[in-house]
């Protein structure tokens, strides 16, 4: 399992439950429940966006949520990949706008069949590239969003401002790496990369294919986190039942139709 679940959580999965998805759309406020009340994940509050009153769309607004991308490309891991994914959401039309480029995350949490809540699970973070008016059914406005997560921001050169002496530290080159996309380094990648490889400058490279030769050496690929952040997952380094949810799912988070993998 890649990500820390509460007793509550555990105690609720094991049970008869339901899952419910909420998508927060914008880059400032916090994610709200029905009653206005701060969610909290970890003991935080959850930084999320919001647009007013429409901070938090939950299920009686989503129609659909679906998120694509997973470590396992078939059967075998490759190693040195840089894994990104994409989010589908259909929802009917709020008020304001959504604007291109949007943060968007997306959140999970089970119900007990006697009406108790686990904590809310972070599934993602992505950042609207497509916003699609459809046509109206059966007078009902809907919206599609398409998104794609950070890596997509890994797509550009090495900053040309480099601050690093070459060859640089790995570590020092995936940090600069990640100010250059806009994000945070995941804690559990600065815990694994302790071998300090030395890194050639090569003015061919984009920063994507930095971060590929990065994680070839430590046998494992680059991914966003749930949360969000930049994250370097170890081939060597995931359980057995992990693998197997990856490969079928690949962090699959899909409602209306289809199971949810948390």
């Amino acid at each position: 399992h890649m990500q820390k679940t509460s007793a509550l959580y555990r105690k609720i999965l094991a049970g008869i439950h339901t899952k419910e998805t909420r998508v927060s759309i914008g880059d400032t406020g916090f994610l709200v429940d029905k009653r206005g009340n701060g969610i909290t994940f970890g003991g935080t509050r959850i930084l999320v966006g919001a647009s007013g009153a429409d901070a938090g769309y939950g299920m009686n607004i989503l129609a659909s949520v679906e998120t694509t991308g997973a470590i396992f490309d078939g059967n075998e891991p490759t190693v040195g990949n840089v894994i990104s994914r994409e989010c589908d959401i259909k929802m009917l039309k709020p008020s304001g706008t959504i604007e291109g480029m949007s943060r968007i995350a997306v959140y999970v949490r089970l119900v007990s069949d006697d009406g108790e809540c686990s904590e809310w699970l972070p599934q993602g973070v992505f950042y609207a590239d497509s916003i699609d008016q459809d046509a109206d059914e059966d007078d009902v406005q809907w919206l599609k969003i398409h998104g794609y997560d950070a890596i997509l921001f890994a797509e550009q050169d090495y900053p040309a401002d480099s601050k690093l002496a070459w060859p640089a530290k790995d570590i020092d080159v995936v940090r600069e790496i990640a100010q250059a996309m806009g994000i945070t380094l995941d804690p559990r990648t600065a815990e694994i990369m302790r071998c300090a490889y030395p890194v050639q400058y090569n003015p061919e490279y984009t920063c994507r294919e930095y971060l590929g030769y990065i994680a070839a050496m430590y046998a494992g690929c680059f991914l966003m986190s749930e949360s969000g952040e930049l994250r370097l997952v170890c081939f060597w380094n995931i359980p057995k039942e992990t693998r197997y949810l990856i490969d079928t799912h690949g962090y699959a988070i899909t409602f209306g139709g289809d199971r949810i993998v948390v």
